[in-house]
C-alpha cells in the first residue's frame, strides 16, 4: 500500500473516531458473538463503565435485562419496526454497571457484509432527563389546573359568603332578642337555642369561605416556621380530641425564616393538624418534621398521621372546595381547600402521599425568597 492511501486511510480512521466520540447520543456496536467493539464516551457516561472497560470485558448481552438483547435482535430481524435489520426509535431498558435500569430510545441497525450478519450498532438515547421533566410539566399542569379551579371557586365564595352575613346576623340577633325579652316554655327555648347553633354553624362556614376566597390583607415577613408549628400544637393538644394522639416533633433547629403571613401559616397547621387527628379519630402517631431542601431555597414541612390512609380514587380530590369523606354536618370541606390556597400565595407547594392502612404525609414547600409583591395577593 503506497504511503498517500495509508495516510488518507489513518485520517479517515482518526475522523471516524473522532465523530463516534463526539456523539451526543451513546454508540454501541458489537461483533456477531457479541463482544462490544465500538464505545464511546457517551456510552460510558450513561452506563457507567469505562471505554476500555467495556471494549475489554463487555458483552451486548450484558446491556440489557433478561433476554433484552435477544428481543432487541427478534426486533432487527424483522420487517415491522423499521424494514429487515433496521430498529427505530424503540424504547428499552438498559443496565448500568451498578445494577441501575435506564430507560432509552434506541436506534439500532444490523451490519451486513451480502447476507451475512457481521454485527450490530445502536444509538441509545438517555431518557432519564426527559421522563424527570415530563413528570415535572405534568405536576405543574395539575396544579395550574388546580390554582385556576381555586381562583373561580374563590370569587364565587366571597360573594356567595357577603350575600349570606347579613341575613345570618339578623337571625342570630333576633334569636337572641326572643330568648331575653320573653317568658318562654323549656321546649321553645330548646328550639330556639336549635337555631342559634344551627345559625353559629352557618356563621362559621361562611368565615371558611372568606378565609378561602382570601378577601383580608396579607402581611408578609420573616416567620419563624418551627415556632407556628409548636404555637398551633400548643393551641390543640389540651383539646379532647388530642387526649391519645403521640406528637413526634423533629424540627430542625437552624431552619432560616420565611418570608409569609403568619396569620394564614397558624391557619394552614391548624387545618392539617386537625385533619389529620380527626383521620385517627383522636388516637394514633403525629409526627412533624422540617427541613431545608437540597438546594437550600425552599423551607420543607412534612406532616405525618398513623390514620387509615386515603383511597386513591379521591386523593386528586381532596384539595377541592366541599370536597369531604365526613358525615353530613362534620365537616364544610373547605379545610385542605384553605390550605392549598394559603400554599399558592406563598409561591409554594403541596402534595400528598397516602396508602389505605399506612397513614398519611403531607409534604409542603416554602421558598425563601418570595418577594413582597410575589407573595400578596391582597384584592382579588
Amino acid at each position: 500500500m503506497g504511503t498517500s492511501k495509508k495516510k488518507d486511510l489513518q485520517r479517515s480512521d482518526a475522523f471516524f473516531q473522532n465523530l463516534i466520540q463526539s456523539a451526543v447520543d451513546a454508540i454501541i456496536a458489537a461483533d456477531k458473538t457479541g463482544k462490544v467493539i465500538i464505545f464511546n464516551d457517551a456510552a460510558a457516561e450513561v452506563s457507567g463503565y469505562s471505554v476500555e472497560e467495556a471494549l475489554k470485558i463487555l458483552d451486548i448481552r450484558d446491556v440489557y435485562p433478561g433476554d433484552g438483547a435477544r428481543e432487541v435482535m427478534k426486533k432487527l430481524r424483522s420487517d415491522e419496526y423499521g424494514g429487515k435489520g433496521k430498529l427505530k426509535t424503540c424504547e428499552v431498558n438498559v443496565v448500568g454497571k451498578n445494577g441501575d435500569v435506564i430507560p432509552i430510545r434506541l436506534n439500532a441497525s444490523i451490519v451486513y457484509e451480502e447476507d451475512k450478519e457481521l454485527a450490530t450498532i445502536g444509538f441509545f438515547h438517555d431518557l432519564r432527563e426527559e421522563i424527570k421533566m415530563k413528570k415535572k410539566l405534568e405536576k405543574t399542569q395539575v396544579q395550574l389546573l388546580q390554582a385556576e379551579k381555586m381562583a373561580s371557586l374563590g370569587k364565587l365564595a366571597a360573594g356567595v359568603a357577603h350575600q349570606l352575613n347579613n341575613p345570618l346576623g339578623g337571625i342570630s340577633l333576633f334569636t337572641k332578642l326572643i330568648l331575653e325579652e320573653y317568658e318562654l316554655e323549656e321546649k321553645i327555648k330548646d328550639d330556639l337555642n336549635r337555631i342559634l347553633k344551627d345559625t353559629q354553624r352557618c356563621s362559621d362556614t361562611v368565615k371558611e369561605l372568606l378565609e378561602f376566597a382570601r378577601q383580608t390583607s396579607q402581611f408578609m415577613k420573616p416567620c419563624d416556621i418551627n415556632r407556628a408549628i409548636t404555637r398551633t400544637l400548643f393551641l390543640l393538644e389540651n383539646q379532647a380530641l388530642f387526649q391519645n394522639i403521640i406528637t413526634e416533633n423533629d424540627l430542625s433547629p437552624d431552619l432560616p425564616h420565611v418570608k409569609a403571613d403568619i396569620q394564614q401559616l397558624n391557619h394552614m397547621f391548624m387545618n392539617i393538624i386537625l385533619n389529620a387527628a380527626q383521620a385517627m379519630e383522636g388516637k394514633g402517631t403525629l409526627t412533624l418534621k422540617t427541613f431545608l431542601n437540597s438546594d437550600k431555597d425552599h423551607v420543607c414541612i412534612e406532616i405525618t398521621d398513623t390514620g387509615p390512609g386515603i383511597p386513591e380514587d379521591i386523593k386528586n380530590n381532596i384539595f377541592e372546595p366541599f370536597f369531604t369523606t365526613k358525615e353530613e354536618g362534620k365537616g364544610t370541606g373547605l379545610g385542605l381547600s384553605i390550605v392549598y390556597g394559603i400554599v399558592e400565595n406563598h409561591m409554594g407547594n403541596i402534595h400528598v402521599t397516602s396508602k389505605p392502612g399506612n397513614g398519611t404525609k403531607f409534604f409542603i414547600e416554602l421558598p425563601l425568597n418570595v418577594s413582597e409583591s410575589e407573595g400578596n395577593t391582597n384584592d382579588q
